[in-house]
């Protein structure tokens, strides 16, 4: 017990001083250019990154920012954003020009359209064009930092790990009670939403306030994301375009953890210290300089790669505009084992049929598969698992050998018969979380006369999830060790299908 609280205690005191020594504070202060006013509310945040902040009521702003960090970006709705690069610099202030010409952009708010100027609900848009600065690579990023009123949180940093959009505030207790209600492509859907590939998005608009439970009703109480993906041209011509997106994710600074050698030394010091005769370390570890030290962390943390590709085809003329899209995302954890894979495929099809009748189909199918083996307190583990597994496997004494051999504690002494290893777990357990998901829609409209439409709208959102978990028999320790029960092999499954 007392090897532990030192180790957590170790743990916490490297983590703090590591956190402080690579991140450096910057501030300053964000104006109005024409009138010199403070912009309040404005968006600052690390380019190529999630941190952000946002301006005071005085326009002030201080973030903290990695030492590796170039450049700061600076959004608000209603003026035009700024990169402003860093270069050393701890005070960093800007004045931002007003945007007038969006006043005639055209809005999508619910079942049709508006111009900007026109406008008397709270509305938050995002184009292409925006999109396409920042790579990103799901609809929740696209949001960040680009819409007022909306906030973004990262609940896991794991791979394909969930992100929640929050619009006006946490307004219900209820797990999932404040999700806003997604509408792609013209059909409201409660789910599916991290199954959209990022760069098929032509705009998103967020309705923020009341009035659109006008539309959509009680389930746009906590606010409304419409997301449009792109639709085919009109100039007769093809147009093939391949987004391409690599990213490096560097291992998580370790924390300076004793060695074998330096472990025994301090196990045996409490030991000869102990009056009360409680606490026996291995007999193995009083001869500290025979031990075969383990880096856990080394073992298990790894440099993460993520990857996104995207193949687009779009064309069409006057009378039909088709696009097309394939995607591919692979993202492979920091932690040995973990990735998130999606596979997606977009179909949208528009056909004017005559001057008053045009229809609109779209098709998404996206496949899933995704992994996290190590998560929580398991991750904890790798602080705190003794740096040595000798008097353990009696046929090797570290994580892994050439031969396929795994390495376990001693589990006859209470003291080391707790801990596990990692590295077995992850490689010999089986795995499986596949998603498959289809969102498809498709509607008629007819123009009556000017000013009054008439439009259907039929969709259709499936979604199939199976997983299952294997963990094998282990009898190692009990073909060693007399009187040791084998670990029993453990299997579930699960299975969740929906339709709307």
């Amino acid at each position: 017990m007392r090897q532990k609280i030192l180790f957590i205690s170790l743990l916490v005191i490297f983590s703090l001083t590591q956190t402080f020594a690579q991140q450096k504070s910057i501030s300053g202060k964000v104006t109005d250019a024409s009138t010199g006013q403070p912009v309040v509310g404005t968006t600052v945040s690390v380019k190529g990154t999630r941190l952000a902040t946002q301006t005071d009521n005085d326009g002030n702003y201080s973030l903290s920012v990695p030492n590796s960090a170039k450049a700061l970006i600076f959004t608000t709705v209603g003026y035009e954003s700024q990169d402003i690069l860093i270069n050393g610099q701890a005070q960093i202030s800007v004045s931002l020009k007003t945007t007038v010409s969006n006043l005639n952009e055209v809005v999508v708010v619910g079942y049709g359209t508006q111009k900007r100027k026109d406008l008397t609900g709270s509305v938050s848009s995002i184009s292409a064009a925006s999109i396409e600065k920042v790579p990103i690579t799901t609809a929740q990023q696209a949001l960040q930092g680009r819409a007022a009123g909306v906030q973004i949180i990262n609940n896991d940093a794991s791979p394909g790990g969930n992100i929640s959009v929050l619009i006006r505030g946490v307004g219900s207790l209820a797990s999932g009670g404040n999700n806003p209600l997604y509408v792609v492509d013209g059909y409201p859907t409660t789910g599916g939403i991290n199954n959209i590939n990022a760069n098929d998005i032509a705009s998103i608009d967020v309705l923020k306030d009341a009035s659109a439970t006008a539309i959509y009703g009680i389930r746009a109480a906590n606010g409304v994301v419409i997301i449009t993906t792109k639709k085919g041209t009109k100039n007769n011509k093809v147009q093939v375009s391949l987004d391409a997106y690599n990213a490096v994710q560097s291992k998580p600074k370790e924390y300076n953890l004793l060695n074998a050698q330096q472990f025994a030394s301090l196990s045996n010091e409490v030991e000869a210290a102990d009056s009360t005769h409680s606490y026996f370390g291995l007999p193995v570890w009083h001869t500290p300089s025979a031990l075969h030290n383990i880096d856990w962390q080394n073992a298990v943390y790894r440099t993460g790669l993520t990857q996104n590709y995207t193949l687009g085809i779009r064309g069409g003329n006057e009378k039909v505009q088709a696009a097309m899209s394939f995607g591919y995302y692979d993202q492979k954890g920091i932690i040995i084992g973990s990735f998130f894979k999606r596979y997606n495929l977009n179909l949208n099809l528009d056909y004017q049929a005559t001057s008053w009748l045009k229809s609109s189909t779209s098709v998404k199918y996206s496949y899933q598969d995704a992994n996290n083996p190590i998560t929580g307190f398991n991750l904890l583990n790798v602080a705190t698992n003794p740096p040595t597994m000798d008097s353990g496997s009696r046929i090797t004494p570290f994580i892994k050998d050439g031969k396929g051999n795994y390495g376990f504690y001693n589990p006859l002494k209470n003291v080391v018969s707790g801990f596990g290893n990692p590295v077995y777990s992850v490689e010999t357990n089986q795995y499986q979380n596949v998603t498959n998901y289809i969102l498809a829609s498709t509607y008629l409209e007819a123009t009556i006369f000017d000013g009054l439409k008439i439009k259907t709208n039929v969709g259709a959102n499936v979604s199939n999830f199976s997983s299952f978990y294997l963990q094998p028999e282990d009898n190692r320790a009990s073909l060693q060790y007399a009187g040791v029960i084998v670990t029993p092999a453990n299997y579930h499954q699960t299975i969740n299908k929906t339709f709307e």
